[in-house]
C-alpha cells in the first residue's frame, strides 16, 4: 500500500479498496464463513492469530477448521495485512483478532453511531486506556453492502477527536463520564468544563471540532442521512481507525457476511 493511501487513513481515519479480492479468494473465503454461518462473538466466529493457536486445532482433532484457519492465515499474509498496519502505525503491529461472521437480515442497525476504546459506555472503567494504543481494522466484505444492508458509515476526521478525549481522561486533565454513544460523545464535547482542555488541543485545527459538532446536530441512532455511507460491493474492504465514530447499517436485503482481521501497536 502506497504511501498516500496510508495517510488518508490517518487524515480521514478510514479508507476504502475496491475489488480487494480477486473471484477465487472472494468465493474461498465465502464457502468458509458460510460453512460456520457464525454471529459475531459466537465460539466459531473467531479464528487462530499464529501457528501456535492454529496447531490447537490440530490437538482438538478439528481438522475442517484447521485446514480453513491455514487458508485465512495464508491469506492475511498473501494480501501483507500486517504490512499495512505497520506502515499505518510507523512501527511493529501485532495482529490481534480474526473474526468472520455474518449478521442475519434485520430491520435494526448492526450498530448503532459509536466510538471503539471507549469502555463499552461502563460508568466506572477499573482502569483507563492509554491513548497511544489503538487498534486498525480491516473489514473484508464477502457481501454487498449499501445504506439498506449492512455498510459501514464512518464521520471522517473523528479519531483525531476521539484520541483526544481519550488522552484528555488519561491525562486526567478532563474527567470521564460514558461516551461511547455518539449523544454522549458529543456532550463529554460540549461539556462547560472541558470546553478550555479541547480548544487548547484543537487551536489548530478548531475547523475540525466545530464541523463535527455541526454535522452530528442532527445524526441520530435512527438518520435517515447517508453522507457518512460506505457503499462497496463483495470482495472490497474498508481499512480504518476504531476511535472514529462509526455505526453499522441495518440489513434489510441479505445476510451480511464479512471476515475481519484487526491489529494493533501493542502486544
Amino acid at each position: 500500500m502506497n504511501s498516500e493511501l496510508i495517510n488518508k487513513i490517518k487524515t480521514d481515519g478510514i479508507i476504502r479498496l475496491e475489488n480487494f479480492l480477486n473471484k477465487e479468494e472472494l468465493s474461498d473465503l465465502q464457502k468458509i464463513v458460510k460453512f460456520y454461518s457464525a454471529p459475531k462473538s459466537s465460539k466459531n466466529s473467531y479464528w487462530p492469530t499464529n501457528s501456535k493457536l492454529l496447531l490447537y486445532k490440530i490437538l482438538k482433532l478439528d481438522f475442517v477448521k484447521f485446514k480453513f484457519s491455514l487458508k485465512i492465515l495464508n491469506f492475511e499474509k498473501s494480501k501483507k495485512l500486517k504490512d499495512i498496519a505497520d506502515k499505518f502505525y510507523g512501527s511493529k503491529s501485532y495482529l490481534r483478532f480474526i473474526d468472520a461472521y455474518y449478521s442475519p437480515v434485520s430491520n435494526k442497525n448492526i450498530i448503532d453511531w459509536h466510538t471503539d476504546q471507549a469502555y463499552h459506555g461502563d460508568k466506572n472503567p477499573e482502569k483507563y486506556v492509554n491513548p497511544d494504543h489503538y487498534f486498525l481494522k480491516i473489514f473484508i466484505y464477502l457481501t454487498d453492502v449499501n445504506p439498506l444492508n449492512g455498510c459501514m458509515s464512518y464521520i471522517p476526521g473523528s479519531h483525531k477527536i476521539g484520541y483526544a478525549i481519550r488522552k484528555g481522561i488519561f491525562e486526567k486533565k478532563i474527567s470521564y463520564r460514558p461516551y461511547w454513544h455518539l449523544k454522549d460523545f458529543r456532550k463529554l464535547i460540549m461539556s462547560e468544563e472541558n470546553k478550555e482542555y479541547f480548544q487548547n488541543y484543537f487551536k489548530n485545527q478548531k475547523y475540525l471540532l466545530e464541523k463535527f459538532l455541526d454535522i452530528t446536530n442532527n445524526l441520530t441512532n435512527q438518520s435517515s442521512s447517508h453522507n457518512f455511507d460506505y457503499t462497496l460491493k463483495a470482495g472490497s474492504a474498508i481499512i480504518f481507525d476504531e476511535g472514529g465514530v462509526h455505526k453499522g447499517s441495518k440489513t434489510l436485503q441479505q445476510d451480511r457476511m464479512v471476515l475481519r482481521y484487526i491489529y494493533s501497536n501493542f502486544k
